[in-house]
């Protein structure tokens, strides 16, 4: 069957068909929920969540398909072959145009190729035998509730049995499954998610137009979430069962599967995507961060790698054999270190680039995941230190306090410190005091008023991450040293609403740790995670109720259980409703 066909064939009949086919031309059509930014203050409809007397109103949201990633992992798990690998075109999240179905349907056939990999018995019988009209619906039925993430009605079964008589009709008992195969991997049941949710409010008070998601839909929500992949035969139990027709029973799966190593690297990966480890269009990765080899000549690959394997391990530390907390993963001197990352931290450490030990760094230089060398590095020039980049990353991406585009005659002049001339004559700034001096007037004042004393926090450490006491500079002729000041200020946190002075990294750290609007961010990029949109006012209840109060003692783990259960996660709207 060719590309297209598959997409003709799997909306020709059917409510789900139906709505599916509705759904990709509203998506065709650019109708798309709208969004503000991360989710500004608001008061919603103040209605409230339920248990508390509310109506369940969560935001209308375009179809959604798979991610690469996506498609490969659940590729992987259906037909148990981890190494298998696949060439599909990035995917930002709404639908605003059909697939690439030529790559889709070269990935059918790179799948079908590995069939001598495959770890998963796909059909239930010899297909080298003769006909075995049992084995097609036992085959149709049990890979298609797998891969299409539902039991298939006896619509979507007579129209795949249907394929497979034609395709009998000129190939062998062999190739005709496998053509049926085929159809089903690239069918928009796979690579979409169909949401329809199910009729009736089941007891809820839902506002017009909202409707609960089905079990199968919960649950493939939920493993993609916490997963990154198809769900579980466990998990589709759960759905088929009933038993995620109830928040709590979402709440006991979530459970399990944070329980799960399976959750580790999609946990893995949602930190290092917060501290934008990958690069984003404003900077570059982390891996290709660009530094002065003559000022950092310790730099290397193996340095960098270092930096991340830190992180990701410093992250799955706290969320999965620690408490947990976000004042933890903030505040912790604990550091996974190999040979040239404990010598960039100044502290004793394995000998060499290839092993790699839990050490405990100086608490009064180093305190959780800011003030360690990836973020620093990535934020950091290619000659010295950035407070410009780390505050605003802070404000933004900390915070959730979005900035605008710098004005258009904003200047580019590098921030170096150094030697500079200063009316005229040559004098020696701090890189603090080179930043002031180049963003106190003209347009510029008004976000660096707020940008600069959150990266001044930082001073202490260099591009690469390295603490200084000072800063050193001049020649062998000239040599320098100028009085490091990270005194800094971050804005309006505190419980009444001030701003909070800080001094130093440990201390912003510390600040941020303990910070409602910092935790709230945490939430809210969360969500984003779990249903690739950005929230909007009618998810502020979803997401305030899932946010720990910093005394709460709430760890990380809470706040995801609490997502996946609340109104946005378990409900939807359509766009058009």
């Amino acid at each position: 069957m060719k590309p297209l066909e598959v997409l003709r064939f799997f909306t020709a009949s059917g409510r789900r068909a139906t709505a599916l086919l509705g759904a990709l031309s509203l998506a065709a059509s650019g109708a798309a929920a709208g969004c503000v930014g991360h989710a500004g203050a608001g008061d919603g409809d103040g209605d409230g969540p339920p248990g508390q007397g509310g109506v369940v109103d969560v935001a209308p949201a375009g179809m959604r398909r798979m991610t690469p990633e996506q498609f490969k992992n659940s590729m992987r798990d259906l037909f148990g072959d981890p190494a298998l690998d696949l060439d599909l075109d990035a995917d930002t999240g709404e639908v605003t145009s059909l697939l690439a179905v030529d790559k889709l349907n070269a990935a059918a056939e790179a799948i079908v190729a590995r069939r001598p990999s495959w770890g998963t018995e796909v059909f239930p019988c010899d297909t080298s035998g003769p006909d075995d009209e049992v084995c097609v619906d036992d085959f149709v039925r049990t890979f298609g509730r797998r891969a299409f993430r539902h039991t298939l009605d006896e619509a979507e079964v007579a129209m795949l049995k249907g394929q497979y008589t034609r395709a009998r009709k000129e190939q062998s008992f062999d190739d005709a499954l496998l053509i049926v195969l085929k159809t089903m991997i690239q069918s928009p049941n796979v690579y979409y998610f169909v949401e329809l949710g199910r009729e009736g409010d089941g007891g809820e008070a839902l506002a017009s137009g909202v409707r609960s998601l089905t079990g199968w839909e919960r649950a493939a929500r939920l493993s993609y979430f916490l997963w990154n992949t198809t769900p579980d035969d466990a998990l589709l139990d759960a759905a088929e069962s009933g038993a995620l027709d109830t928040a709590e029973g979402v709440r006991a799966q979530a459970e399990r599967l944070l329980s799960d190593d399976r959750a580790r690297p999609t946990a893995r990966r949602f930190f290092t995507d917060w501290i934008e480890l990958d690069g984003t269009n404003k900077h570059a990765s982390l891996e290709n961060a660009p530094k002065s080899s003559e000022i950092y000549p310790e730099d290397s690959p193996a340095l960098r790698a270092a930096m991340r394997t830190e992180i990701e391990a410093l992250a799955e530390r706290v969320l999965f054999e620690g408490d947990g907390r976000f004042e933890t993963l903030l505040t912790t001197t604990d550091a996974y270190v190999n040979g040239p990352l404990a010598a960039l931290y100044g502290v004793e450490g394995p000998a060499d680039e290839d092993a790699f030990s839990w050490v405990s760094l100086p608490a009064d230089q180093r305190a959780g995941i800011f003030t360690r060398a990836a973020f620093l590095s990535v934020f950091g020039s290619i000659e010295v230190k950035s407070p410009i980049r780390r505050g605003a990353y802070v404000l933004e991406e900390v915070l959730c306090r979005p900035l605008g585009p710098p004005p258009p005659n904003a200047s580019d002049v590098p921030v170096k410190g150094g030697v500079v001339e200063e009316n005229g004559e040559l004098v020696r700034r701090t890189i603090r005091q080179d930043v002031e001096a180049k963003t106190s007037s003209g347009n510029c004042v008004s976000c660096h008023a707020t940008i600069n004393p959150i990266g001044f926090a930082f001073e202490h450490y260099d591009a690469l991450g390295r603490w200084q006491s000072q800063e050193t500079g001049g020649d062998a002729e000239a040599p320098y040293t100028l009085d490091i000041d990270a005194r800094g200020r971050l804005p309006a946190i505190g419980p009444d609403g001030e701003g909070v002075e800080v001094d130093g990294g440990v201390e912003v750290s510390a600040a941020l740790a303990a910070s409602a609007a910092a935790r709230a961010c945490l939430t809210k990029h969360l969500f984003r995670t779990a249903l690739r949109r950005v929230p909007v006012d009618q998810d502020l209840a979803s997401i305030e109720a899932a946010t720990p109060a910093p005394e709460s003692g709430g760890s990380m783990r809470d706040l995801i259980l609490a997502l996946a259960t609340s109104n946005a996660f378990l409900h939807l709207r359509h766009p058009e409703e």
